[in-house]
């Protein structure tokens, strides 16, 4: 009996039994009462990951949960609000620094907070967010911590929006969050031109994500701010009205992975800018839009001369497209364009094709291993 007394005094033993409880939230909330031993190893589990913010309101000082009632943190209320002392702060503080994930919906209660606390991070240890930007962040405040490694931001839901949050919430990662290593940015900004952003030196961001509401002008000068940084993965959807890409620089030059959903065409143009010599894996989704048959033979011919002697795994997805009429014959066609190519490609080890047809394709004729240098696994699938 003593002997198990004395385990509940090694703290990894009690983080580890919090861990193991982290999805039953009744039993940590009881575990968190039961003793003081148990208390903070229950609760930084608790409060590890939230989704919303309300469990915060009534921690806020007295003065400023009146200005969230009263005035929902107008910037009228805010600009002439006294920030209340830091000891009026520690009852936020303490729920604060134990958050790690944080999926906070509408931002304009963080940006409430972090103006009221200008010189303070307001989640200290945070390590993920999410967030959609209701308006533009101040350049003062500070909303991104420096612990923070994954950031997944979209602008307003609304379409007239003529002011880019995108913009200024890239900009103060890029300042505040310098460990950065993920990023997803999924803008509604249907309004604007352009990003003015300058290029973000993101020294550790290694994996990209961007959504298809972005309008192809903001895209493209999106994809220049951000090819300054070390990513070598992306994940992009290219909008159907895209005009066709031509940028003044090249573009992500340390790639290794990419998936691009979008057209042949579009997916083509893309690729002739990117600039890595080392893409090793290339999936392209087409969903909706036309796939014409000579839009496919030059995305193949694009992608052999532009990662033809890195690649090592393919995917092609072509679904059923209203220029398309003869399904099977069009999916025949698409493998007589690309087969001819597949000795270029040196290191190519899995290709996967599904391809817009009323039945398997895998009894394909020209299917023949010594034209394969490397390839050790082929996948066929009717759309």
């Amino acid at each position: 009996m003593v002997s198990s007394c004395r385990a509940l005094y090694i703290s990894e033993i009690l983080s580890e039994i919090s861990y193991q409880l982290k999805d039953d939230r009744k039993s940590l909330s009881r575990l968190a009462r039961c003793c003081k031993a148990f208390s903070d190893p229950a609760l930084d589990v608790l409060w590890r990951r939230m989704s919303f913010f309300s469990p915060f309101i009534p921690l806020l000082p007295p003065k400023v949960l009146t200005l969230w009632v009263e005035y929902q943190f107008s910037a009228e209320s805010i600009a002439s609000f006294q920030c209340p002392p830091i000891h009026d702060w520690k009852a936020f503080d303490a729920y604060a620094r134990r958050v790690r994930i944080l999926h906070s919906g509408a931002s304009h209660f963080l940006a409430g907070v972090a103006t009221i606390r200008a010189d303070f991070n307001v989640f200290p240890f945070l390590r993920s967010m999410s967030m959609q930007l209701q308006e533009p962040i101040q350049p003062e405040i500070r909303l991104f911590p420096e612990t923070l490694q994954t950031l997944e931001i979209s602008g307003p839901a609304y379409i007239n929006c003529k002011v880019s949050c995108i913009q200024t919430a890239l900009a103060h990662a890029a300042r505040d969050a310098p460990f950065l290593k993920h990023l997803h940015v999924e803008d509604y900004s249907y309004n604007s031109d352009r990003l003015d952003t300058p290029p973000l030196h993101f020294k550790h961001l290694r994996s990209v994500e961007i959504s298809a509401f972005i309008s192809s002008n903001v895209l493209k000068s999106l994809c220049c701010a951000l090819s300054q940084s070390p990513v070598i993965e992306l994940k992009i959807e290219l909008p159907p009205a895209s005009s066709i890409w031509d940028t003044p620089q090249s573009l992500f030059p340390c790639l290794e992975r990419v998936e691009i959903h979008g057209t042949p065409a579009l997916a083509e143009a893309f690729i002739a800018n990117v600039s890595s010599p080392c893409i090793r894996s290339l999936t392209v989704r087409h969903s909706r839009g036309p796939a014409r048959l000579a839009d496919c033979s030059r995305l193949f011919s694009t992608i052999v001369n532009s990662c033809g002697a890195s690649l090592q795994s393919l995917s092609l997805t072509i679904s059923r497209s209203p220029v398309l009429h003869n399904h099977d014959g069009v999916a025949h066609d698409i493998m007589d364009a690309l087969f001819p190519l597949m000795p270029s490609f040196e290191h190519l080890e899995e290709l996967h094709l599904s391809l817009p047809s009323e039945t398997q394709v895998d009894d394909y004729p020209a299917v023949e291993a010594s034209g394969w240098p490397a390839l050790r696994r082929v996948e066929f699938m009717a759309t």
